[in-house]
């Protein structure tokens, strides 16, 4: 079977059109069908339902589709180990990371790993917990930035730790403690990250039950920080966003030890390509430095 037939497949089934798939792929649509129906024959049964306003895979076709997309996958490890061997890195890593790894951590490494290698496609995108459950499986990121809960047949490299912190004006009644207690949140007026984003408040929690009046739900940490700044109540974010906060914004740290292991979810280190294996080395120096002291800002892209 051709690899081209598992991509034509791949691409209708996510697209939902013949039309889109060829657009997609370069080819026309006749062509893109052809393969489609090639892929059917040669697998003994239909792979998708033809419907009048889109394609979808039918139960068959949902299976066989997962082991395509690690056909693909595998295919590009291959050339790029190759590529290795002959004394070329090059290739492209897919990246999911939460939101607070995605302003505290990503930034340093991928500006760490570019500088070495401006060649390498890195594609980056903000991932919501409960979706790195999916995603990962089907292949469609080679990296999870995440808590160790990871996905079955996964490993966890760990990189840091990170804390919960509360956030809250600086003419806040909390602002002269130097760490609060969870108790003390208790009826306060509170901005709630929603269930499923970057869960950090559940570290807390769940170890530590604490009853704020919630005027708000915000999947937005920059929202909800604006909504602090504005005496709209306080919240709790990650450490790791710290820096995001505006002059009338302040953290503090909560009493006890409320936090979670942050690190990388993949299938594989011992079996990645070799420009996936560099990115994870700098990716645990990087996260060495920012234990050790606050890294800087990265330069901002003035072009």
């Amino acid at each position: 079977m051709s690899i081209s037939k598992y991509r034509a497949f791949i691409k209708v089934a996510e697209s939902g059109s013949l039309t889109k798939a060829a657009k997609q792929l370069g080819y026309s649509q006749p062509g893109i069908s052809h393969m489609v129906d090639s892929l059917e024959t040669e697998m003994g049964f239909p792979l998708l339902i033809r419907n009048k306003d889109k394609i979808v895979p039918t139960e068959n076709g949902k299976k066989v589709l997962y082991y395509c997309y690690q056909i693909i996958k595998n295919e590009t490890y291959l050339q790029e180990t190759v590529s290795a061997i002959n004394g070329l890195l090059e290739g492209t890593i897919s990246m999911g990371a939460y939101n607070s790894l995605m302003v505290g951590f990503l930034p340093h490494a991928v500006r760490n790993f570019s500088n070495v290698y401006p060649n390498i496609e890195l594609h980056l995108r903000e991932v919501a917990c409960g979706e790195f459950h999916e995603l990962l499986p089907r292949g469609e990121l080679d990296l999870g930035f995440m808590v160790d809960s990871i996905p079955k047949g996964f490993s966890f490299i760990p990189l840091l730790r990170d804390s919960a912190c509360v956030i809250m004006r600086r003419d806040h009644p909390f602002a002269p403690y130097e760490a609060i207690s969870p108790t003390l949140l208790n009826g306060c007026n509170f901005i709630m990250p929603v269930p499923g984003y970057d869960d950090v408040v559940n570290t807390v929690l769940q170890k530590s039950p604490f009853f704020p009046k919630i005027k708000y739900y915000t999947a937005s940490d920059v929202a909800a920080i604006s909504m602090v700044a504005n005496d709209l109540g306080i919240s709790v974010i990650s450490s790791l966003q710290v820096g995001l906060l505006p002059d009338d914004v302040i953290s503090r740290p909560f009493q006890g030890a409320y936090g979670r292991s942050l690190g990388i979810a993949i299938k594989s280190l011992r079996h990645a390509p070799p420009v996936i294996k560099e990115f994870v080395r700098i990716c645990k120096e990087t996260a060495a430095q920012l234990q050790q002291a606050p890294l800087p800002e990265p330069p901002h892209d003035t072009r």
